[in-house]
């Protein structure tokens, strides 16, 4: 991989003007603001880019790019700390901005961490665990083909609490979710980074619809030394079936003012026929059966391959790192870990007496153990 990844894409405050249709001649300060009601994080990229350009910034803009580069060099240091991990890879976030020209700050949003197992997961929340204090947690586990999977996101408010929005660390045991019953949880990441790179950001179109800064993104390392060649690129979105969704970034991108040469013609060529192939595929599934949505129905939707999700019950806490355990009681399923207990439900709703039964229940328990030398977060 090459030493100096960053592009040489001609990233300017006029670009931004262009894409977010704003007017020049009314400055930065309209810019920012439609920056602010775009999906996600793109306010810091306008703002390091008047800071390049010799923009006039005063001590609230000044501070607050200030605190985003601190929250980006943060999570580089979080990254340098579980890179003892085996397996251990970053997707987005930090492998994303280094594509960005010099002197450019990638929004930083969340930080997404993929490992090969549950060891690993938990092995990694414990490092992160040493370094930073986490104000709460959320848990999610799946099941495909016969092996459990799990995520855990750890949050923790911003520097500056009132103004910033939380920052978190992702860590999961597999790359990519999918749909229930439509696209398949993929465990591995593919081994090229630029293609993990790219490939995660299609995979964000099962969220969400694509924004500017997923354009952005995508032209910046198009742009750059590493961009990938069509052909292998387009193969590696068809083995981890996004085809059709690098399809639409890239289409999308291509007709966005300013980026239209961004995107080589090479490439939306090579995803056209992946792409209808797998929507083909997805077009012939059977329409997935209905399941309880309820807290007690969590192991038969486990069971089906569909998500089920952790409400916290307990403080976190510094236990010992090893692998979750499911505890069954009346009514429901408490999924033991080492950062907390949660109960495990299928849908937002929660019925209060399945909640209280599960607090009864925890008292019963033995607590978790605790890490050596530790009493608690």
């Amino acid at each position: 991989m090459s030493a100096d990844p960053q592009s040489d894409f001609p990233l300017t405050l006029s670009l931004l003007h262009e894409l977010l249709g704003t007017d020049p001649g009314d400055g930065v300060r309209p810019l920012l603001a439609a920056s602010r009601q775009v999906r996600g994080v793109l306010a810091p990229l306008v703002l390091s880019l008047a800071a390049r350009e010799g923009v006039p910034m005063g001590t609230g803009s000044r501070g607050e790019l200030d605190r985003m580069l601190r929250r980006a060099a943060h999570y580089r240091e979080l990254v340098a700390l579980v890179g003892t991990v085996e397996g251990l890879r970053v997707m987005k976030g930090p492998s994303l901005a280094r594509y960005y020209p010099g002197g450019l700050l990638r929004p930083p949003g969340d930080l997404d961490l993929v490992v090969p197992d549950e060891a690993a997961l938990w092995q990694a929340v414990a490092l992160l665990g040493g370094r930073q204090s986490f104000e709460g947690a959320v848990y999610t586990e799946l099941r495909q083909d016969a092996v459990d999977h799990r995520f855990v996101g750890l949050w923790w408010y911003g520097e500056d609490p009132l103004l910033d929005h939380e920052a978190e660390v992702e860590v999961a045991t597999f790359a990519f979710a999918g749909e229930p019953g439509i696209v398949p949880v993929r465990a591995a990441l593919p081994a090229d980074q630029v293609h993990a790179d790219l490939l995660a950001l299609a995979e964000e179109r099962f969220q969400r619809p694509f924004t500017v800064r997923d354009s952005i993104d995508l032209a910046v390392v198009l742009g750059s030394p590493l961009a990938p060649a069509a052909g292998p690129l387009a193969d590696s979105a068809a083995a981890h079936c996004l085809a059709p969704e690098l399809l639409e970034l890239c289409e999308l991108t291509a007709g966005r003012p300013g980026l239209g040469e961004t995107v080589p013609a090479a490439l939306t060529d090579a995803l056209r026929e992946p792409a209808a192939a797998e929507r083909h595929r997805r077009a012939a599934l059977p329409a997935p059966a209905d399941l309880p949505e309820s807290a007690g129905g969590a192991e038969d939707r486990l069971a089906a391959g569909r998500t089920i999700h952790g409400l916290q019950l307990t403080a976190l806490r510094d236990g010992v790192p090893r692998a979750a355990v499911h505890h069954r009681f009346d009514g429901g399923l408490i999924s033991r870990t080492p950062v907390a207990d949660f109960l495990m439900v299928t849908g937002e709703l929660v019925d209060p007496a399945c909640h209280a039964r599960a607090l009864d229940e925890l008292d019963r328990l033995d607590p978790w153990p605790a890490a050596a030398g530790t009493g608690g977060r």
